[in-house]
C-alpha cells in the first residue's frame, strides 16, 4: 500500500468516525427529550379531568350528540360559542358517549395524528436530503418539544387539522412540478373546516406558484380551494345543520381582537423557544435553496407573530414552526455529515433548541390531581341533581358530573359580548332569574379586589346579576392541572332562594373551606 493511499484513507477514517459519533450525539439529544416527552402520554391521556381548554369543547360536543342544535342563534334556552371547526364537532358527537363524556377517544385520537405527523416529518426529510439520517432524526426532534406533548395529544382540534393541512403541504410538494399537486387541495380543505386556524401551508402553495409565474396552475389551486371550501360551507350550512347558524359561527365568532400586549408576550416566548430553531432552518434554506420550503418557512412564522397576538392564543399557533425546524434542522445536520465535516456548532444549538423547546411544558397529572378530580365531582354529583343547568369557565367539570351547561363558558361569552358578536343579555337575565342551578367561579365577588381577575371571564354586569341573584355557599379545591393560578380555587355560587345550606354537608370534608 502506498504511503497516498495510506495519508488519503486516515483522514476519510477519521471523518467517517466522526460523522458515526455527530449522528449519535443528535439521537442522542432529540431521543432523550423524545422518550422523555413520550412517557408521560399514558398519565396525560388517562387523566380523567380537563386540560388545556378541553372542556368548553367536550360541553358543545355532549349538547350535539344529544341532539341540541350548536349553532342556533342565541336565546334564553341558551347559545355555544362552538368556535372550533364542525368537522371536529361532528366527528366529537360520534367519539363522545354523552351519558359519560370522557376526553380519552379524543385524547387517542389526538395521540394517533401527532405520531401521523411525526412520520409526515420523517418522509418529507428524506424528500428533501435523500438522507436516512434526517429521515429517523425528523420525528424525533417534532416528539422533543413540549407542546406536541402537551397540546397535541390534548381532546382538541389542533392534532387532526394540523395532520390533515401538513399532509395536504406533503402532497403539495411531491407533486410541485405537476397537475396533481391539486390533490392538496381536498386535505387542506378538510384541514381547515377541522380547525380554522393553520393556514401558512396553503398560503406557502400559493406564493410558490406566484413566484414560480405559474399563474395558471395557481388560478387552479385556487379556485379547487375555492370550489371545495365553498362546497363543504354549504353541506353543512344546508344540510347538516339546517336552519342553524353554522355561516355566522365559523366568520365571526372564532376571530378575536389582536392585542399588542399578547404579541410582545408571544413574541418573546416565539424568540426564546424556537429562534435558535429558526434559524438553522433558515441556514438550511440559505444554504440549499428550495423555493415552496421557503415560502412555507415565511407564512409560518409571520402567521404565526400575527395570530398569537389573538387574546385567546396560546403557543401552539406556532405549531406551522415546529413542524418545519423538525425537518430542516435535521437536513441541515445530515447534508453537513454528508460532506465528512463534524457539525459541532449545529449540535450545540440543536441542544439548547430543545431545551428551550420544554418550556411552558406541565407536568403530567399525578395520583392526587385524579383524587382531587373525583373528589369534585362527587360534590357536584352529591349536592346537585342530574341535568341541574350549571354554568363557569371549566364547563367540563360540570358536564361530567351530569349537569346541563345551556350556555357557553363564561370566558366565550364575556369575548364575544365584547366584540360585539352577540350580547350577554339572554345569559344576563337567566342570571337575574336564578335559573341556573349553580354557577361555579374561581374567586369570591365579595372580597376579590384584583382587577384582573374580576374582569378576566366576568363583565360588571354580569358581576352584579351575580352578587343580587346568587350567594356563595362552598369553596372547593381544584384539581392541580386546571388551577390558574397556585392558590385557584372553585367557589360554589346557588340562587338565593335555593334550600342549599350555606355550608352544606358533604362527602368530601378536604374540600370545604375551613
Amino acid at each position: 500500500m502506498s504511503t497516498i493511499e495510506l495519508t488519503t484513507r486516515a483522514p476519510a477514517k477519521k471523518a467517517s468516525r466522526g460523522a458515526l459519533a455527530c449522528s449519535l450525539l443528535a439521537f442522542l439529544l432529540a431521543g432523550f427529550f423524545a422518550v422523555r416527552n413520550l412517557s408521560t402520554w399514558r398519565t396525560r391521556m388517562i387523566y380523567p379531568g380537563n386540560e388545556s381548554y378541553e372542556g368548553c369543547a367536550l360541553a358543545e360536543m355532549v349538547r350535539l350528540a344529544q341532539g341540541v342544535p350548536i349553532y342556533a342563534a342565541p336565546s334564553d334556552q341558551g347559545f355555544a360559542g362552538a368556535t372550533y371547526g364542525p368537522l371536529y364537532y361532528l366527528t366529537g358527537s360520534f367519539l363522545v358517549n354523552p351519558r359519560n363524556p370522557s376526553y380519552l377517544p379524543l385524547r387517542i385520537l389526538s395521540a394517533l395524528a401527532i405520531l401521523c405527523i411525526a412520520a409526515v416529518c420523517s418522509l418529507l426529510a428524506f424528500w428533501v436530503t435523500r438522507s436516512r439520517l434526517a429521515a429517523f432524526l425528523s420525528p424525533l426532534v417534532f416528539l422533543s418539544y413540549g407542546v406536541v406533548t402537551y397540546h397535541g395529544i390534548s381532546a382538541l382540534s389542533d392534532s387532526v387539522a394540523l395532520l390533515l393541512l401538513f399532509s395536504g403541504f406533503l402532497v403539495a410538494y411531491r407533486f410541485r412540478n405537476s397537475g396533481a399537486l391539486l390533490l392538496a387541495a381536498p386535505l387542506m380543505c378538510l384541514g381547515f373546516y377541522y380547525k380554522p386556524q393553520y393556514i401558512a401551508g396553503p398560503l406557502a402553495v400559493m406564493a410558490f406558484l406566484l413566484l414560480e409565474k405559474r399563474y395558471a396552475r395557481l388560478a387552479q389551486f385556487v379556485g379547487a380551494l375555492a370550489f371545495l371550501g365553498f362546497g363543504l360551507l354549504g353541506t353543512l350550512q344546508w344540510f347538516v345543520f339546517p336552519g342553524q347558524e353554522l355561516w355566522r359561527h365559523f366568520f365571526l365568532y372564532h376571530i378575536t381582537v389582536l392585542s399588542w400586549y399578547q404579541f410582545k408576550i408571544g413574541f418573546l416566548v416565539y424568540v426564546l423557544m424556537f429562534g435558535l430553531a429558526v434559524l438553522l432552518a433558515f441556514e438550511y434554506l440559505r444554504k440549499y435553496p428550495d423555493r415552496m420550503l421557503m415560502c412555507y418557512m415565511v407564512c409560518a412564522v409571520v402567521l404565526g407573530l400575527i395570530t398569537i397576538a389573538r387574546a385567546t392564543a396560546f403557543i401552539q399557533y406556532f405549531f406551522d414552526t415546529i413542524f418545519l425546524v423538525s425537518v430542516l434542522v435535521p437536513a441541515l445536520l445530515a447534508r453537513r455529515i454528508r460532506q465528512n465535516a463534524f457539525p459541532a456548532d449545529v449540535l450545540f444549538l440543536l441542544g439548547i433548541a430543545l431545551f428551550a423547546g420544554q418550556w411552558y411544558t406541565p407536568p403530567a397529572p399525578d395520583p392526587g390531581a385524579a383524587r382531587q378530580y373525583q373528589a369534585l365531582q362527587s360534590y357536584f354529583r352529591t349536592n346537585f341533581p342530574p341535568h341541574a343547568r350549571a354554568v363557569g369557565l371549566r364547563v367540563g367539570d360540570l358536564v361530567q358530573a351530569g349537569l346541563d351547561t345551556p350556555f357557553s363558558d363564561l370566558l366565550q361569552t364575556k369575548i364575544l359580548d365584547e366584540r360585539g358578536v352577540l350580547s350577554e343579555r339572554h345569559f344576563l337575565k337567566q342570571i337575574r332569574a336564578g335559573w341556573f342551578s349553580v354557577i361555579v367561579l374561581d374567586f369570591d365577588l365579595q372580597k376579590e379586589t384584583d382587577p384582573i381577575w374580576l374582569n378576566y371571564y366576568l363583565t360588571p354586569a354580569a358581576r352584579a346579576a351575580i352578587n343580587s341573584s346568587y350567594r356563595m355557599v362552598d369553596s372547593l379545591q381544584i384539581p392541580e392541572p386546571e388551577k390558574l393560578w397556585q392558590q385557584d380555587r372553585f367557589y360554589i355560587y346557588v340562587p338565593r332562594f335555593n334550600k342549599l345550606p350555606a355550608n352544606p354537608i358533604v362527602t368530601h370534608p378536604p374540600l370545604t373551606t375551613p
